[in-house]
C-alpha cells in the first residue's frame, strides 16, 4: 500500500476520532461540543430555520446550505476513505474536517469570523454522556477533538498528492 493510501486511511481515523470520540470544546462544565451534539441538535436546527435564519440576518436559503455543509462535515470521516480511489473526492472531503477545525480556532482565538459562526459552533454544544463520552482532553481554550480534525485534514490532503502504488 502506498504512502498516499495509508495516509487517506490516517486522515479517515483522525477525523472521526475528532469528530465523535474526543470533544473539540469545552462550553460550560458537562457540556462540550462534538459532532454527536451537532447530530443531536439538527432536528432544532431544521425545526427553527426560519427564527435562526432571521436571528443571523441570512437568507433561508444560505442558511439551509451552511447546514448542508456542516453534515457533510459529519460523513466526512467516512467520506474520505472515498479517497482510496478517487484522489480529487478524497482531497474534497478533506477540506471539510481542516475547515471546521480552523473555524473552531479562529473563533476561539481572533474575532475575524464574527457571530455568524459563533452561532453554529453553539450547535456542536451537547451533553456528557455518562459524565465522559465525548472524551474532554482540554489543550489550552480548545481541547483534543479540534486537533484530531486538523489533523486529519492536513493528512488528507497529503495524502490526496502522495504516491500512490
Amino acid at each position: 500500500m502506498g504512502a498516499g493510501k495509508i495516509l487517506t486511511v490516517l486522515a479517515a481515523l483522525l477525523t472521526i476520532l475528532g469528530t465523535y470520540v474526543f470533544a473539540s470544546f469545552l462550553m460550560l462544565p458537562g457540556y462540550v461540543g462534538s459532532g454527536i451534539g451537532f447530530i443531536l441538535n439538527l432536528g432544532d436546527l431544521f425545526a427553527n430555520a426560519d427564527a435562526y435564519s432571521t436571528l443571523l440576518s441570512l437568507n433561508i436559503i444560505l442558511y439551509f446550505l451552511i447546514l448542508v455543509l456542516f453534515i457533510i462535515f459529519l460523513a466526512s470521516g467516512v467520506l474520505i476513505l472515498t479517497g482510496l480511489k478517487n484522489r480529487f473526492a478524497g482531497l474534497i472531503f478533506s477540506l471539510f474536517p481542516l475547515a471546521i477545525g480552523l473555524m473552531f480556532i479562529f473563533l476561539v482565538y481572533t474575532d475575524i469570523l464574527g457571530i455568524k459562526t459563533a452561532f453554529f459552533t453553539i450547535f456542536f454544544t451537547g451533553e456528557h454522556y455518562g459524565n465522559v463520552f465525548p472524551i474532554l482532553v482540554s489543550l489550552g481554550d480548545l481541547a483534543l477533538g479540534t486537533y484530531l480534525m486538523l489533523g486529519g485534514g492536513v493528512l488528507g490532503v497529503i495524502g490526496a498528492f502522495a504516491g500512490r502504488d
